[in-house]
C-alpha cells in the first residue's frame, strides 16, 4: 500500500513557475552585474544601455521559461509564457520603485519580448530530451 500522494493542481502549476522566476531573477542579476562591470571598465555610449538591458531581460526570461518547463514536463508554452510574464512584472515593479516613471512603448516591447522569450524557452524545455 502506497502512501504517496499526488501533488495538487495548484502545486503542479505554481511550483515550476515560481522556481523558473527565481532562476530567471538570478540569471538576470548575474548578467546585469557582468554588464555593469564591463560598462565601468570600457566607455560605452548611453544609447546602448537600453538594448543591453532588454537583451539581458530576454535571456533571463528564456532561461526561466526553460527551467519552468523542464520541471513541469508539460505545457511548455504556457509555463514559459507565465514565467516571462511574472519576470516582467517583477522587473517592472523594481524599475518603478527606482525611477517612478513608465515609458509606455518601451514597456510593451519589453513585455512582448520577455513573454515571447519565456514561451520559446518553455517550448524548448519541454522538448529537450532527458538523459
Amino acid at each position: 500500500m502506497s502512501t504517496r500522494r499526488e501533488p495538487s493542481a495548484v502545486a503542479r502549476i505554481v511550483r515550476p513557475i515560481v522556481f523558473g522566476v527565481g532562476v530567471g531573477l538570478i540569471v538576470c542579476t548575474a548578467l546585469l552585474m557582468i554588464a555593469a562591470a564591463i560598462m565601468t571598465a570600457v566607455t560605452v555610449p548611453s544609447s546602448v544601455t537600453t538594448p543591453i538591458a532588454l537583451a539581458i531581460a530576454a535571456v533571463a526570461s528564456f532561461v526561466g521559461g526553460w527551467v519552468s518547463a523542464r520541471m513541469s514536463r508539460e505545457r511548455g508554452l504556457l509555463f514559459g509564457a507565465g514565467c516571462g510574464f511574472f519576470l516582467f512584472l517583477l522587473i517592472t515593479a523594481v524599475g518603478l520603485s527606482v525611477f517612478q516613471e513608465v515609458h509606455g512603448s518601451a514597456m510593451l516591447i519589453k513585455a512582448a519580448l520577455m513573454i515571447g522569450c519565456g514561451a520559446f524557452g518553455g517550448v524548448l524545455g519541454v522538448n529537450t530530451k532527458r538523459k
